[in-house]
């Protein structure tokens, strides 16, 4: 009865598939708004009545690096719980032959949620000023 209660902590490999994933794809729409912004700056999209292109640009890549963030912090999730409910034992060693930087390091779930929050706080703080930002720009184009 004990093993299969311990066997349950592999579950969380859903967890670590879904950060990946959602990685990933936090990275492929980043990728995809500096597309945008690039092709918004050089004109290379339809013309619109009145328009700022670098504003908007600017906006575009302010929400990449919003999504380049996610996707870090997805990833570090993944690895996180990978190494702190999977992987049985990390040795120098190990975490050497992986290529594993030190910042994905992890040795305890109160060390994970740390890292996490602070990087949520950034994330907000990107947030917050794409908000400012395109309010700025919503204004400025109502004058």
């Amino acid at each position: 009865m004990q093993k299969m209660f311990f066997r349950v902590r592999y579950m969380t490999i859903l967890a670590v598939l879904g950060g990946l994933v959602g990685s990933f794809l936090m990275f492929l729409i980043g990728s995809w708004h500096i597309i945008e912004a690039f092709i918004l700056f050089l004109g290379l999209h339809a013309p619109k009545i009145a328009g700022n292109e670098a504003g908007e640009a600017i906006i575009k890549v302010i929400e990449a690096l919003d999504n380049f963030l996610l996707a870090l912090v997805l990833l570090y999730m993944a690895y996180s719980i990978y190494f702190l409910f999977l992987q049985d034992k990390q040795s120098h060693e190990t975490r050497t032959a992986l290529g594993m930087p030190a910042w994905m390091h992890v040795t305890n779930l109160g060390e994970m949620k740390k890292v996490l929050l602070e990087v949520l706080l950034v994330l907000l703080t990107v947030f917050f000023v794409k908000i400012v930002f395109t309010e700025e720009q919503e204004l400025s184009c109502q004058f």
